[in-house]
């Protein structure tokens, strides 16, 4: 999780500034702090959990996060004083069913047919079959959390007698989710990087970059970004590689893993 201290000091401190532009808004009354927290459902900040910080937060439960619905995703919001949490419900529903005034459930009841469409919005809702794996696996992710502890923390100690840079993943007064294992290859450029990928992948060990920054990637040259004034984005993709993260890898594996890298690295 990011410093929302300091976010929240910004928005708090230019609320003079601020123009709300409806009945939510003027309710916060400063610019509302809104977090993509995609896969980091369980990690924590100063003793609070991602998802009760942020004004609104959303997730995805896409089928590579640790947490899965294989698609789809949720929201959650902080209580806004004069505002009932049914209201904003409702409206979320709205927004990810066309607009529609009623589900498909509430259709069946009783004299219930007729229901109206009050707004061109979006088709993103989550279907039933998959919010129901999304309620099981709620279940076991605390002891899936604690699996990707457990094999990061055998990763770090062993890569601290290797030329590598690692992510902390955990602190005094914090905790990442353990979503992606990402290691630097100290004194390696892109091209030797990819080279210890390709010999990883060679011994049946899938590896990944993460990521490339936008200014490379086609779409954003064609709109005049340059990676070049990106420096500290290139400088960390250069020598980046992403190991295996998942909680089913074995203490075996992990050593596997382990092993092999110190042999393509040193290779």
């Amino acid at each position: 999780m990011c410093d929302y201290d300091r976010i929240f000091s910004i928005v708090t401190g230019k609320r003079h500034l601020y123009s709300a532009g409806n009945k939510i808004q003027s309710a916060i009354g400063r610019i509302v702090v809104v977090a993509d927290a995609a896969h980091a459902l369980g990690a924590t900040r100063k003793g609070k959990k991602c998802g009760e910080v942020a004004d609104f937060t959303s997730f995805s439960f896409h089928a590579v996060k640790n947490f899965t619905t294989s698609e789809g995703g949720g929201l959650t919001w902080k209580p806004i004083q004069g505002i009932d949490d049914e209201e904003i419900y409702k409206r979320l529903n709205l927004l990810s069913l066309h607009g529609q005034s009623k589900d498909a459930l509430e259709k069946t009841k009783l004299g219930e047919w007729e229901y109206d469409v009050v707004g061109t919005y979006y088709k993103c809702n989550m279907t039933d079959v998959l919010a129901a794996l999304g309620i099981a696996q709620l279940k076991r992710y605390p002891d899936m959390l604690d699996r990707r502890k457990e094999i990061i923390m055998t990763y770090d100690n062993t890569f601290k007698e290797l030329p590598v840079q690692v992510l902390k993943h955990y602190g005094r007064d914090f905790s990442s989710s353990g979503h992606l294992y990402c290691v630097r290859i100290l004194g390696k450029n892109r091209k030797e990087c990819n080279v210890i990928m390709n010999q990883m992948a060679e011994r049946g060990i899938a590896t990944n970059v993460h990521y490339k920054p936008l200014p490379m990637l086609t779409a954003y040259k064609n709109i005049g970004f340059n990676i070049e004034e990106f420096p500290n984005a290139f400088d960390i993709f250069s020598n980046e590689i992403t190991l295996p993260l998942y909680s089913k890898l074995t203490d075996e594996d992990v050593k596997y893993i382990v092993e092999n890298l110190k042999a393509c690295i040193g290779s």
